[in-house]
């Protein structure tokens, strides 16, 4: 019985010495394997217009499979695939839904883009580190997206070309992958310890920053609880001329589960908060509308 009790004692304690011992969190990706990753979020937007308050729900479903082609020390080259880019408006001026995944018919020209988007792979490089490094393929991507263009009559090729340009930004792109690997840590850290980075989330209507505050909460079954607190700052955008923009700050709040075995996060749910003006422009005339968006997000693995 003594003995028994004293081997308890040893596991118990070992164990105990595994649980502190520091994490390192790297992205260890099997090459050649489809990971596959859905994000789906619900905002509500609250503008002020000559004292009226009007109320529009937006809804995106977005479902993305990479894998790694290439691998160089602590660089992988890995392939992005836009499976689905799902859109729903609902707001008193409009109602509209677009989704990349379904067939466009021949003179849906913006939706046939989105379709394009989903059937080209575009490939990136990213460290194992979860720091975007540049694109591969990008004008391949972009030009074969584009050659959309041809079928589009000469009166709307200005307008489309717009929208595309919106969807095709290589930093519009960029923050379609970036945040799913940002939370990687730059030093091995232990419970309780909190670490930050920062990045942008462009779209073609609006730019925000992020400053993000990380803390690692638990280890539990290869699992890595973290929780994070944002700092939302909106971008001006790169079009002075641009038909809308936003000028709002806010807060976000996520709680995400990482696979340590991968560096993947498994599970990710979060809320946010942003306050501010939004700037509508129309033929010369120029319309500013206190705006509130709250909006709850969650990624999840597919498996």
């Amino acid at each position: 019985m003594k003995n028994l009790v004293s081997l308890a004692i040893a596991i118990a304690f070992s164990g105990s010495l595994i649980a502190q011992s520091p994490l390192t969190l790297t992205l260890n990706l099997e090459t050649g394997k489809v990971y596959k990753i859905k994000n789906t979020s619900r905002q509500t937007i609250q503008a002020t217009v000559n004292g009226q308050q009007f109320t529009s729900e937006v809804y995106n479903n977005f479902v993305t499979s990479y894998k790694v082609v290439n691998r160089t020390k602590d660089v992988m080259q890995i392939e992005f695939k836009f499976d689905t880019i799902e859109n729903k408006v609902n707001s008193p001026m409009m109602k509209r839904e677009t989704n990349s995944a379904i067939p466009a018919k021949s003179k849906e020209y913006l939706a046939r883009i989105m379709n394009k988007v989903s059937t080209y792979k575009l490939v990136a490089k990213i460290s194992t580190s979860g720091k975007f490094i540049s694109f591969v393929n990008y004008k391949n991507f972009r030009d074969s997206v584009l050659m959309i263009m041809d079928s589009v009559p000469d009166t709307r090729k200005e307008q489309i070309q717009k929208q595309a340009e919106g969807v095709l930004g290589e930093s519009t792109l960029q923050s379609m992958i970036e945040p799913y690997f940002v939370h990687i840590p730059e030093k091995a850290v232990n419970i309780g310890d909190k670490w930050d980075n920062t990045f942008a989330v462009k779209t073609s209507t609006v730019s925000m920053i992020l400053f993000n505050s990380y803390t690692l909460n638990s280890i539990e079954n290869n699992a890595a609880k973290l929780s994070c607190t944002s700092q939302i700052e909106s971008i001006p955008p790169d079009d002075a001329s641009a038909a809308m923009s936003m000028d709002v700050k806010g807060t976000s709040t996520s709680d995400l589960t990482v696979d340590m075995r991968t560096g993947l996060v498994s599970k990710s749910v979060g809320k946010n908060h942003v306050e501010g003006t939004m700037t509508v422009k129309n033929q010369g005339n120029e319309m500013k509308m206190p705006t509130i968006i709250d909006s709850q997000s969650e990624i999840t693995e597919v498996e």
